[in-house]
């Protein structure tokens, strides 16, 4: 299996325009039915995220963007909303559906470009798509990596249950404080902020901060510990 990860600057997505010209917008493709996509057309769900404003006129910009046909608001707080949208097929997705191939990780959208997560059955396949691509749209840039197939195939339902119970744990506080640490370099190497210019940043106290953080923290890597766990169970009986 030969999995690529790319930032693509995709000239057709909603989803993309909406980060490019709403200041601190972070948008996630959280789900996607082509099922109409020959008919020229795909559904999508998203979250977005960003403080209370950034969330409001990414709302109020999605009724003129000419490439969404509907959308409906599905839940809205005052740092994210859950929406559903009917929009134009995009290239890239009418890539992935002709080049088979299959997505690994939620889209993630930023700053004007989409970051996909892909899994090709043959380097053919990976290289068509990534000419494909190029010839509409803008691949910043990409990794490629080789993975077993065993590790995307066996198992698949019971992995994706396991992250289910586990994401039960998470608060959707503690994911929109993970999302502000990352965003704003927490988690680099050196730290571009530390954690009382976080807290700050956020309008509250460090040790609210602190707390929360670890929490979050907590409950993410004893999620990923069990999924690798299990996966290390399914190797070693594949041998």
């Amino acid at each position: 299996m030969r999995v690529g990860i790319f930032d693509i600057v995709q000239y057709d997505c909603p989803v993309v325009w909406l980060t490019e010209h709403v200041k601190d917008s972070n948008i996630l493709v959280v789900g996607a039915n082509v099922a109409e996509i020959r008919k020229g057309y795909e559904k999508i769900y998203v979250v977005v995220l960003g403080d209370s404003d950034t969330v409001s006129k990414a709302l109020e910009k999605l009724g003129s963007i000419k490439c969404v046909k509907s959308y409906e608001i599905l839940q809205k707080r005052s740092r994210y909303a859950k929406i559903g949208m009917l929009i134009r097929k995009t290239n890239t997705m009418e890539a992935v559906v002709d080049y088979d191939a299959m997505p690994l990780a939620i889209w993630v959208a930023i700053n004007g470009f989409e970051r996909w997560t892909l899994g090709f059955h043959t380097a053919k396949q990976l290289r068509e798509f990534i000419k494909t691509v190029s010839e509409r749209d803008y691949i910043e840039k990409y990794k490629l990596v080789e993975l077993p197939e065993y590790i995307l195939s066996v198992n698949y339902f019971n992995m994706f249950s396991q992250l289910g119970e586990n994401l039960d744990r998470i608060t959707s506080k503690q994911v929109e404080l993970l999302a502000s640490a990352v965003k704003l370099g927490y988690y680099e190497w050196p730290r571009k902020i530390n954690i009382s210019l976080l807290a700050k940043k956020l309008g509250t106290s460090r040790v609210a901060i602190a707390k929360t953080l670890r929490r979050a923290e907590k409950n993410v890597l004893e999620m990923f510990l069990k999924l690798l766990e299990s996966e290390s169970r399914t190797g070693s009986k594949l041998g």
